[in-house]
């Protein structure tokens, strides 16, 4: 969609916004699948990524992040067109994106619900080979798993020789899922933002217009001012005139009055 599009199309800012809509509602299906896939792979023995469950999780996870990004990229471009801020247009643009940042802070916390789930398992599975281990050598184990010396220590007791080796597979195969979550949640993070700075973006333009607004405001309101000064001016100056002549037409009348009784006088003597 583009801003000749619109232009064309009184609806096209409308029909985009429902196709978003419709968009998000499968986005919001596809996190209920992924909530059960990943109860399954948690309750899965095997904890490898090649798993059936594992590889349709990466699927489904995949497919909406394309979703989240399609749409995210959709909606800047609304939310960067002037129409969108049109009476009209407003309401429905302010609704999709309202319920965008909602599915993406739903997809944050699935993620999240998960990575704990991953992290409590993997604790689970360390103590198995070293029941004794203290909280830090938990947490350091489960953080780096590419130092495997505790696992191979585990390996020379013949008794948890195979609980070991379990053990290190396990726990390097949730690691790995929990790399993924993590580079996946920092994206939904920037995604969030953008969608969000989107609005940013439009404040300028909005905020040169309504400076604009005030300035011609303030100059109309002052021109309107000199405007009745002038008024007030131009009746002042009528005002002196009109007084003017009365006092000149008085003092005529004076004089004519003055001369008609010097004139009785004169021919009376």
């Amino acid at each position: 969609m583009n801003g000749g599009a619109a232009g064309k199309d009184p609806n096209a800012i409308l029909n985009e916004c429902r196709e978003i809509d419709r968009g998000i509602d499968s986005i919001e299906r596809n996190l209920e699948r992924l909530r059960f896939l990943q109860q399954r792979a948690i309750d899965d023995t095997d904890a490898s990524q090649n798993t059936a469950t594992n590889r349709e999780l990466d699927a489904l996870s995949s497919e909406t992040m394309t979703l989240y990004r399609n749409f995210g990229h959709r909606l800047k471009t609304i939310k960067g067109m002037k129409e969108s801020g049109d009476p009209r247009n407003s309401p429905q643009v302010g609704r999709v994106d309202r319920k965008l940042k909602t599915a993406i802070n739903e997809y944050q916390q699935v993620d999240s619900d998960f990575r704990k789930k991953l992290s409590a398992q993997m604790e689970r599975q360390y103590r198995i080979v070293r029941p004794e281990a203290s909280d830090a050598e938990v947490r350091e184990a489960i953080e780096d798993t590419s130092n495997t010396q505790v696992f191979s220590q585990a390996l020379l007791q013949s008794n948890r020789r195979g609980q070991s080796q379990s053990a290190l597979r396990a726990v390097q195969g949730r690691h790995e899922a929990i790399q993924k979550i993590e580079k996946q949640m920092i994206e939904l993070a920037q995604l969030f933002q953008d969608v969000d700075a989107a609005i940013v973006e439009q404040e300028a333009p909005i905020q040169a217009i309504e400076n604009q607004t005030y300035t011609t405001e303030q100059n109309v309101s002052g021109g309107n001012k000199h405007l009745d000064g002038a008024i007030v001016k131009a009746r002042s100056v009528r005002r002196k005139k009109w007084i003017c002549l009365g006092l000149g037409i008085l003092l005529l009348l004076i004089i004519i009055a003055i001369i008609i009784i010097v004139l009785r006088v004169t021919k009376v003597i």
